[in-house]
């Protein structure tokens, strides 16, 4: 997609500076002479993947610092939106913790979202239940499996392992009483960052109302966060009875996505989960 082509549709014309490290988006510094600006721009889609993320980042806002959006759109190529340019700076994971915390006491009568997004590049559907296990099972985990299945990286032996897990899981946790909260829905340490007085920064959100364990587990899952952030969670809004023991199936719908963005290079922390006694 022409970066150029956008710049002239948003009526910039600063120093662009490529900004690396990204999976799904390319991203931009805009180096205007008054304010810099945060360009993403993703080929092929409609500018509904960017409306989705100005939904979930509006549904933070309320309670922890996010970036403002300022314009999004579409071109033949693909969609683009422009955010606000935050300097990155320094900052304590205790107030981390207590910002997720905020997040999470956000609570809504039902698990789900108004509307479907997306987690990467990869839809994310919503749509509300009653219980949390049901929306966990069918929203997440077998949403993914479906993509597995058109994919061919989902078999006979991983099918019959995790309807085993389902049902043990059921058996043992259904009778928990879960209150829905808001989650960032996609914690890993690319997400969050610190602005330049040390205020934590939330970006890339995949929100919807949950259990507050699958941010955790998303947390623990690929590292980059210091143990500091889990013990102030805990000191803030401790985590139930067996919320270890719970974390790896909720990290199941994150390696699954993986599975299916990037490939069979996953498919052995796949299999490690399923496979778990």
């Amino acid at each position: 997609m022409d970066i150029q082509e956008v710049l002239t549709e948003i009526r910039l014309s600063g120093k662009v500076i490529p900004i690396t490290g990204g999976d799904v988006n390319q991203n931009y510094r805009i180096d205007e002479q008054q304010k810099s600006y945060f360009l993403k721009i993703h080929p092929h889609v409609t500018k509904r993947f960017f409306e989705a993320e100005v939904d979930g980042l509006k549904e933070l806002a309320p309670h922890v610092r996010v970036p403002e959006t300022y314009m999004l759109g579409e071109t033949n190529e693909g969609a683009y939106l422009l955010m606000e340019w935050i300097e990155p700076g320094k900052g304590d994971p205790r107030e981390l913790a207590k910002d997720l915390v905020k997040i999470h006491r956000s609570t809504a009568p039902q698990f789900g979202f108004r509307k479907d997004n997306y987690l990467g590049s990869l839809p994310q559907l919503n749509t509300f239940e009653e219980d949390w296990w049901t929306f966990f099972f069918k929203n997440r985990l077998e949403a993914q499996i479906d993509i597995a299945e058109k994919n061919n990286r989902w078999n006979e032996t991983r099918e019959k392992e995790y309807q085993r897990l389902k049902k043990e899981l059921l058996n043992r946790d259904d009778h928990r009483k879960i209150t829905p909260s808001l989650l960032h829905g996609d914690l890993w340490s690319g997400n969050v960052f610190y602005d330049k007085q040390g205020r934590p920064v939330f970006i890339d959100p995949a929100v919807s109302y949950g259990n507050r364990e699958q941010d955790i587990a998303m947390s623990q899952l690929f590292g980059g966060f210091r143990p500091e952030f889990l013990e102030a969670y805990q000191e803030s809004w401790p985590l139930e009875e067996g919320w270890e023991s719970r974390l790896p199936l909720y990290q199941l719908y994150y390696l699954l996505a993986h599975l299916n963005m990037f490939g069979e290079s996953y498919g052995t922390q796949v299999d490690h989960i399923l496979m778990k006694k």
